[in-house]
């Protein structure tokens, strides 16, 4: 069985999934889905987000993917509107990927983690910093960012030790 420890050090980095075995039965690729803005006045973050993905995962599959198997991003418009992403998310997991990832911003991520953990499916990579999406804890949600009391602590001891 997959650990969120395993799963999490294996993503480490800018190769994420790079041994991770398939938690899903997917037969000629990888499948990762994600739902973010790409219109409206967040649009930028998930561009930006989804571009430097799309560039990290060619890279990898222009290595052979993972385990022969290249892995391909698919994502669908949220316009940073929780509702959306919410109807996005359960589209995106009809066709059963591999695990949710990079969703963009606190209130669509807050929205679309109940519809992944009922789901059983990953949710990885969030873009925010939210507790919300910490505690209680959720064996389904996989955190590359610090969490923003995490951020705010280190800011602060920065601060104060050049002081």
């Amino acid at each position: 069985m997959l650990t969120r420890r395993t799963f999490t050090r294996a993503a480490a980095g800018a190769a994420a999934l790079l041994a991770v075995p398939a938690l899903r039965a997917q037969s000629e690729r990888i499948v990762l889905a994600q739902s973010a803005p790409f219109t409206g006045p967040s649009a930028q973050l998930g561009i930006q987000f989804h571009q430097g993905a799309k560039l990290c995962f060619a890279q990898l599959n222009a290595r052979g993917g993972v385990h022969r198997k290249p892995i391909e991003l698919v994502r669908l418009d949220d316009g940073y509107e929780p509702d959306r992403c919410v109807e996005n998310t359960r589209k995106l997991l009809a066709d059963d990927p591999l695990a949710l990832f990079g969703y963009i911003g606190t209130p669509t991520s807050v929205a679309a983690l109940p519809v992944a953990t009922a789901a059983k499916a990953p949710f990885f990579a969030p873009f925010t910093g939210a507790m919300a999406l910490r505690q209680p804890f959720n064996r389904y949600a996989f955190h590359l960012r610090a969490s923003y009391n995490d951020e705010t602590e280190l800011i602060v001891r920065q601060l104060t030790s050049r002081a």
